[in-house]
């Protein structure tokens, strides 16, 4: 009976969850970008909707399946590439030149941009209705907000899931902080990082500084691939202390033996300029901006505004969610029972 006894009473004295103990941060813009991709739903007005439709059911299935204390929604601010297209002038400067969407359900490029921009627009005013955070800071790319308030968060000791299929977010993965793929339905967390990349999260970032990334549209060596750079540079897999300056001194040590090592060499500069582009543990974020971040974050979080969004929901006649609306908004009910 004591035992019983004593079960009981560690149940009641469990403590109720707080707001930030466990953080949803959704990288809003990829997500919205990957289902107007994708979902080619309709409405009966002959508009597409797939962005809108595919993000809102993505939030609805984030919040079931994480149980989430908060949630913050994280867009790019305007001009939020400038800085780094000062940088390098090539940063991202393929992202204007295809159509995202590969099938002809638009007429042609401004055609299919003139639709994201309206659905995202339309999708600001539904996330307004429900009990979430919106952050975006002018001339803040999404990425560096994600990763400055994920690191607060985690210093704090909180439990923080990103929420993105970009691989670039692995870096600034620790003990705390967790990175959701939703294309792969898979959390990474330290050792699924090693596991996935083969070097701890932290050394991500020198691994992808020698690689490049071609949806940023920067160039890695040539030649270079992922096993080399494991094979080559063994201690980029488990040292947390590694630096470019090892990557170079190995070069010099080996500069007759390979031709990679005097590729890596000779294009030194555009390795360290992948690094500064890519560097999410050291966000490029001012201390005015920071602010801006802090003065979101802090404001409470509102109530779930259900009549407003099924009003909308009407207008807008979305297939998908107006089954059972009620069931989906009440998925996020639980949020505004969380306090500080």
């Amino acid at each position: 009976m004591n035992n019983y006894s004593d079960i009981l009473k560690n149940l009641s004295e469990k403590p109720p969850r707080r707001l930030n103990d466990h953080v949803l941060v959704i990288d809003s813009m990829n997500t919205f970008i990957r289902n107007f991709a994708v979902l080619q739903s309709i409405n009966p007005q002959g508009h597409h909707t797939g962005g809108l439709i595919g993000f809102l059911r993505s939030l609805g299935y984030l919040v079931r399946t994480f149980a989430p204390t908060r949630v913050i929604c994280v867009f790019d601010g305007q001009g939020s590439s400038i800085n780094r297209k000062n940088m390098n002038s090539e940063y991202k400067a393929n992202r204007n030149i295809k159509r995202i969407t590969n099938w002809e359900l638009f007429d042609d490029k401004d055609d299919e941009y003139a639709s994201m921009t309206m659905q995202m627009h339309r999708l600001v005013e539904y996330l307004q209705c429900l009990p979430i955070t919106l952050v975006s800071v002018d001339k803040v790319e999404a990425d560096d907000i994600i990763s400055y308030i994920s690191q607060q968060f985690s210093a704090a000791g909180k439990k923080i899931t990103i929420v993105s299929s970009d691989k670039d977010f692995f870096q600034i993965v620790d003990k705390n902080i967790e990175v959701y793929s939703p294309v792969e339905k898979k959390a990474y967390n330290t050792e699924e990082v090693i596991k996935k990349t083969g070097t701890i999260a932290k050394n991500y970032l020198l691994v992808k500084s020698l690689l490049g990334d071609d949806s940023d549209n920067l160039s890695g060596i040539k030649g270079l691939g992922g096993k080399t750079i494991l094979n080559q540079f063994p201690e980029i897999a488990t040292d947390p202390e590694y630096k470019l300056e090892n990557i170079f001194k190995i070069c010099e040590e080996k500069l007759k033996t390979r031709k990679i090592f005097a590729n890596i060499i000779y294009e030194w500069d555009k390795v360290k300029l992948n690094y500064e582009l890519m560097n999410l543990l050291q966000p490029r974020v001012s201390e005015e901006e920071i602010q801006a971040v802090h003065d979101r974050l802090s404001q409470p979080v509102q109530s779930l505004q259900a009549i407003p969004f099924l009003r909308m929901l009407e207008a807008d006649q979305i297939e998908g969610l107006n089954k059972n609306p009620e069931g989906w908004l009440e998925v996020f009910r639980p949020l505004t029972t969380y306090k500080k």
